[in-house]
């Protein structure tokens, strides 16, 4: 059970963990003792797609096999899809309707005239290096597409931004703008897909939160753990929801649905 958080359910449940089942250091007990130990209650969500083929959940057949792992652990069962990989589209309903709660992430994203962009990148190619405002611009509709299409409950650190933008302008505004903002915040008030603070990448900015929480977009708190350190932390993002002015009856309460 959740520990006593400052007697509110805001910082009660990590709903985005990792394992040794994709790219996690820890394996799938580990992960819980240290929920336990951190008075968190804790979902896991490893890789699903075929992004890395030897490293990620890839095919139906390993899908099964780790959903039928985290059947009778004291966890909630999600998984962490990815907007560049179309594999949950080619999956059957019974697994997904399997799952506690589906996490979509953008882990890379269409540009226009082909190719992939990806919020890591740490030099834009050409053309971008060029037009880094035309690439923003792409993302966050890409983003906009990803909570309205994707069958999925929560976006995961989706306002990560490539390092490369901030080496130009370091200034959150200069990329997140107020139509910028306002855009996605509309999609995700419009999907019903609840925006997850990120532990981790201690995103998204004040801003941004403060519109979500206004405009009633449900939110959740991960903290994308793949390590001791990370696993069941949750501090920084409690306290940037609180900040924000969300309330409990905005926070998505994961339940067990087995």
């Amino acid at each position: 059970m959740p520990g006593d958080m400052g007697h509110s359910l805001i910082g009660t449940q990590d709903l985005h963990s990792h394992t040794t089942f994709s790219d996690g250091d820890l394996p799938l007990e580990r992960v819980v003792e240290l929920a336990r130990e951190r008075g968190v209650q804790i979902g896991i969500a490893d890789h699903i797609s075929r992004r890395n083929t030897e490293r990620f959940v890839a095919t139906e057949a390993a899908l099964r096999r780790y959903q039928d792992a985290l059947e009778d652990v004291p966890v909630f069962r999600s998984g962490e899809f990815c907007w560049c990989d179309d594999f949950i589209q080619e999956l059957p309903q019974e697994l997904l309707d399997r799952f506690d709660y589906r996490i979509g992430s953008n882990h890379g994203f269409p540009l226009p005239g082909g190719g992939m962009g990806s919020p890591w990148w740490q030099t834009l190619p050409e053309p971008w290096n060029r037009q880094p405002q035309e690439l923003m611009d792409v993302m966050v509709s890409e983003l906009c597409r990803m909570v309205r299409t994707m069958p999925i409950h929560i976006a995961a650190h989706s306002t990560l931004t490539p390092p490369a933008l901030y080496e130009l302008e370091a200034d959150v505004g200069a990329w997140w703008t107020d139509e910028r903002e306002d855009r996605y915040v509309e999609a995700l008030a419009e999907s019903g897909v609840a925006l997850e603070i990120s532990n981790r990448y201690r995103l998204p900015h004040d801003r941004l939160l403060r519109k979500a929480a206004q405009a009633g977009v449900r939110f959740s708190l991960g903290s994308d753990g793949h390590t001791e350190k990370q696993v069941a932390r949750l501090e920084w993002a409690a306290d940037a929801a609180r900040r924000a002015g969300f309330g409990e009856a905005q926070l998505f309460v994961a339940e067990r649905r087995r």
